[in-house]
Order: C-alpha cells, then sequence, then structure tokens
C-alpha cells in the first residue's frame, strides 16, 4: 500500500448526565442537565453544521434524555432553579446558597472573563464550596444577587449562542444592574435552547452525518450488574460485599433505552456505550440478542483480552498501529458483536492536555498524529479506523475558548484533508467489517482497566448492600400475597435508577463535598424503593456513609462540579 492511502477516524461523544429526579418528591436535586444542555449539548451537534464531511457518532443517554424532555414538558426545578426568585422573595438559605453555589464555573477561564461577576466572586471571597464565613450574607445588596443570579445562568450560556442572540449580547455588554425582567428572558432562553437539543440530532441524524448510539438507561456497570463478583477477573484479591447479581435488571435497562429511542429518533441504535465502557463476556450475549450491532471499549481492554501490548514511543505515537485500529469481532456464550477501542492517548489528549494548546497548535498536533499512524499503516492491505471517544461536556471549560477555538480549527483542517476521513462508526462497519476475532473479552472499564472505581473500597461495598437488600426485598413482595404490581414496578424503577454507575463513582474516590451529594442521592432512590411499596426505609438509609474530613480545609475551588446539598435531600 502507499502512503496515499485514507486513514478514517471516528469520533465517538458520549453525552451524559446521572438522574438527579427524586422521584417521590418530583424534585432535581442538581442542574447539570439544563446547565450543559445550554452550553454544551446543542452546540456540540450544532457546529458540525458548518462542515459536512466530518461525520461522528454521539451517545446520548436515556437518563440525559429522559431528564431533559421533563424539564421541557413539566414544570420540574431543580434547586439552582429555585434559588432564581424575586430576590425580594429569597430567603437567608436562598441568599446562602447563592453565595455558595452560583459560582460553580471555572472562575479563571468563565468568571475572570466578566467584570461584574468577577468582581462578584471577590466580594464573596473566592471561597470554594462549603466554606462562607459569618456576615457574608450583609456584604451582598439586593442589586448584587439580582446580579449574581443572572450571571451564574447567562454564564453557562454557550458563548456563541450569547454572541449570535441580540438580547443575550446586550446583557453580557450592559453586564451589571440588571431586572427582575431581564432575569426572566435568560432562563427562557435557556429554555428555547434545551428544546433544540434532541431536534438539532434528529436533523444531523437524518442527512446522514451522526450515527445515535444508547446506553442502558440509567447508566449501570453492566459487568457488575450482572455478576458484581466478577470484579475479581482483574483483581483477585479485591475486597467485595455480598453476591448482586441481576442479569435481567441488564435486559430491562436496556430495553427501556431502546424503546425511548424509537420515541424520540425513530428506528433502532445499531451501536450501544457500555457504561464507563465496561465490558465482560456476558454482556455480548445479552447486546447481540437486543440486536445490537457494535459496542465500544478502551485500549487496555483489547490489550489485556489480547495478551499484547499497545506500543508507543517517546512521543506517544503508536507502534502498532494495526493492532488498535480496527474492529474485531468478539464471541461470548455463542453469540458475538464487534467491538472498537479507543486511542486511549489521543482521546485523553482532548480531555486533559489541549486545553493548555493555542487552538491551532492543539489542532495541528492531533493531524500530526493521525498521520503518523496513517504513515505507518501505509504497508498494509484493508482500511483502518482510528476511534477518539470521550466525554463530550467535561474538557471545554477548561479551554480558553471553550470548545469553539479547538473544535472549528481541527474541524476545519479535518474538512480539508484529502488522507483524513471522518465517518460514523455504523457507516464505517457496513464497509469494512471485522477481520479479526477475540474469545474470552477482558472484563474490565476504562478506568484502570479493572472495575475498582465502582466497588472494592469499604463505603462502596456498603452501597451495593444496601442495593442487594432493597433489589430482594422488591423481589419479596413481588411474590407476596400482599404485593401490588403496579408499586413493584415503581419499586424497580428505583433500583434500576440506584443502579447508575454515578453513584458509587464518587463516594471513596474524591473528596466529600464531590462525593456527598451522590451519595445522599443514592440512598433517596433506595429509600423510594421501599416507599413505593409501603414500607418504612431502613434506619441505615437515614445515615450518611461518608463525612467531611476532619482538619483544616484545603483550597478547593469549585468547578462545576456537583456540590453538597445534604440538607436539601435530607428533609
Amino acid at each position: 500500500m502507499s502512503l496515499d492511502r485514507t486513514l478514517h477516524v471516528a469520533f465517538v461523544w458520549n453525552q451524559h448526565q446521572p438522574y438527579y429526579k427524586d422521584t417521590v418528591n418530583n424534585r432535581y436535586i442538581m442542574p447539570w442537565v439544563r446547565l450543559h444542555a445550554c452550553k454544551d449539548y446543542y452546540q456540540m451537534a450544532a457546529i458540525l453544521e458548518h462542515y459536512p464531511r466530518i461525520k461522528q457518532t454521539f451517545n446520548l443517554t436515556p437518563s440525559l434524555l429522559s431528564q431533559l424532555e421533563d424539564y421541557l414538558n413539566t414544570a420540574c426545578q431543580d434547586f439552582y432553579m429555585r434559588v432564581a426568585k424575586p430576590v425580594g422573595k429569597c430567603t437567608d438559605d436562598d441568599r446562602r446558597f447563592l453565595l455558595q453555589h452560583y459560582f460553580d464555573i471555572h472562575w479563571e477561564r468563565v468568571i475572570y472573563r466578566f467584570p461584574r461577576y468577577h468582581e462578584l466572586l471577590q466580594k464573596q471571597g473566592e471561597l470554594g464550596e462549603p466554606y462562607l464565613p459569618e456576615g457574608a450574607l450583609e456584604k451582598f445588596s439586593d442589586q448584587d444577587y439580582l446580579d449574581l443570579q443572572v450571571w451564574f445562568n447567562l454564564a453557562w450560556i454557550d458563548s456563541k449562542l450569547r454572541e449570535e442572540d441580540s438580547f443575550l449580547r446586550g446583557l453580557v455588554e450592559k453586564g451589571r444592574d440588571f431586572t427582575e425582567k431581564e432575569k426572566e428572558g435568560v432562563m427562557q432562553a435557556q429554555r428555547e435552547i434545551m428544546g433544540k437539543v434532541i431536534p438539532i440530532h434528529r436533523r444531523l441524524r437524518s442527512k446522514g452525518q451522526i450515527e445515535l448510539m444508547t446506553t442502558p438507561f440509567y447508566h449501570p456497570i453492566m459487568p457488575l450488574i450482572i455478576d458484581n463478583h466478577s470484579a475479581r477477573r482483574a483483581l483477585p484479591d479485591l475486597p467485595l460485599p455480598e453476591k448482586f447479581a441481576y442479569r435481567e435488571d441488564v435486559y430491562a435497562q436496556l430495553e427501556a433505552s431502546l424503546l425511548q429511542y424509537k420515541q424520540l429518533f425513530g428506528g433502532r441504535p445499531r451501536g450501544v456505550w457500555p457504561s464507563e465502557q465496561a465490558v465482560s463476556p456476558e454482556i455480548i450475549s445479552i447486546c447481540s440478542e437486543l440486536g445490537f450491532a457494535w459496542t465500544i471499549s478502551d485500549e487496555q481492554i483489547l490489550a489485556q483480552t489480547m495478551e499484547v501490548e499497545i506500543q508507543r514511543d517517546e512521543y506517544g505515537h503508536l507502534l502498532n498501529p494495526e493492532v488498535l485500529c480496527q474492529p474485531y469481532r468478539v464471541m461470548g456464550e455463542g453469540e458475538e458483536i464487534t467491538i472498537i477501542f479507543r486511542d486511549q492517548v489521543l482521546s485523553d489528549r482532548i480531555g486533559f492536555e489541549y486545553q493548555h494548546f493555542q487552538a491551532e497548535e492543539a489542532a495541528e498536533d492531533l493531524i500530526h498524529r493521525l498521520h503518523v499512524i496513517r504513515e505507518r499503516l501505509g504497508h498494509l492491505p484493508g482500511n483502518f479506523l482510528v476511534t477518539i471517544s470521550l466525554d463530550g461536556e467535561n474538557p471545554w471549560e477548561w479551554y480558553p475558548d471553550d470548545k469553539h477555538g479547538f473544535l472549528h480549527a481541527l474541524y476545519h483542517r479535518l474538512s480539508k484533508d484529502p488522507y483524513l476521513k471522518c465517518e460514523s462508526v455504523n457507516r464505517y462497519l457496513e464497509q469494512n467489517p471485522p477481520r479479526r476475532s477475540l474469545y474470552n473479552l477482558f472484563t474490565g472499564s476504562w478506568v484502570d482497566h479493572n472495575l475498582a472505581r465502582w466497588i472494592g473500597s469499604e463505603n462502596k461495598n456498603k452501597m451495593w448492600d444496601y442495593l442487594a437488600r432493597a433489589r430482594q426485598k422488591v423481589e419479596d413482595y413481588r411474590h407476596s400475597p400482599e404485593g401490588k404490581r403496579d408499586k413493584a414496578e415503581r419499586a424497580l424503577q428505583n433500583i434500576y435508577i440506584a443502579e447508575g454507575s454515578d453513584y458509587h463513582w464518587w463516594v471513596d474516590s474524591m473528596p466529600y463535598y464531590l462525593a456527598a451529594p451522590f451519595e445522599a442521592l443514592f440512598r433517596k432512590h433506595l429509600s423510594n424503593v421501599y416507599s413505593c411499596m409501603d414500607l418504612f426505609p431502613p434506619e441505615e438509609l437515614r445515615q450518611p456513609l461518608i463525612s467531611p474530613d476532619s482538619g483544616e480545609p484545603e483550597d478547593q475551588r469549585p468547578i462545576s462540579g456537583p456540590i453538597s446539598m445534604i440538607n436539601n435531600l435530607e428533609d
């Protein structure tokens, strides 16, 4: 083969938010579905309309889409919306919440760009949540609080959308002394942007520019739901909780995802994103039986499965790209599915490294790395696929110009490059089926090719024990003479929610102020399981598993992560 060969590139963006809704009290705890929809989910797709040659794949998780529709079709509010009420009606608790949480966006990249917003942050003391000194409330006038309400919600709207909208652009130029009517206009603008998220993806899909995947509905770690003791395959000495094995729950969550996909987009997805790219031999037969043609995982899963090394030079360039840059037919339990494996280095450069580059330099670096792969594949027959896969919202607020400078520079170069072809995954697979097969797929995730991020620590294991006991209680209720089908179904729905990966992700892995709301929400979902069956939740679900670290607080500058609202959860 000559060096004028074409290299295919698949960008696979994972758009996900955990389920933040308390289903019994019908309220949202955290605002990240709403805010990332306004800053990321619409614009990540809309950018592609400027570059018709760029084909991509998006995973829109059902838990994200379900909550997005709820915002649009009901009067639901999250806690951050509730304190956006008229300032004159704000209680001291509301004002404290505003000062603690309305700076929850990147300070240097965002807040420092706007003089009035920066002024308010300095007046607050630039204190990371939840540290707020006595007397802080009195330092702020009613106008200060109103300006803070506007700036927080305005800053979370994508910068290009702000520039293109005369009303929003006018608010940025005005900068201060906002009115209640102007605040209402910002909230209405957010709602309008949220309303565009599903239609833009539907439109690009119908044009063939993007492919849409799905995920088990509430984002569970499938191998652990099938058998949580499968975590010992990668780590034989990992301490584990009591057995949890409900294969039927994986079927149920995937079937619910397929139903939602049909309702929102029509047809069926060909690809399934395994939550956290966590795979095992058992998921192959389930996904295949349900009609999925392909799935995705991390390069280290491939390396462990094949017992080979993904070799790189001192610059991170692949030395054996033919191993990683092709799809594989993977066998399991008598079924098969195609799996592609992401290039971890290229994906992580977008996720963590290019924020330190100038946009043009970052784009040039990625293009150069793709051409190195292309050249090293030049002598081999057949086509090859580089898979770049990562979260579609988390990296961008760390970039100087959010996503725009980098993505426009990258897509512009890719559109003109005759040797790099950006393709949706299924389109590539239809024309280039796997040439190689794998057996005995390694059990693990993108995190250190194991499952220890979700199980194995003291508190993660307690969470699994709580989940197992609640799941068994549902089974007991379903088969008891007093059991009511509708109540059992509502209880089971809360089990599925609690099976989501995000609750275990944070506990024993991240600082208390980040982990606490997820741990509390997990217990709330399990309490709802019992309440749905008219049972009293066990006392253990009223007691937090984690507590603030002792000693002096470290300087914890807040980013756009979940912030502790335990008191709001426990009432």
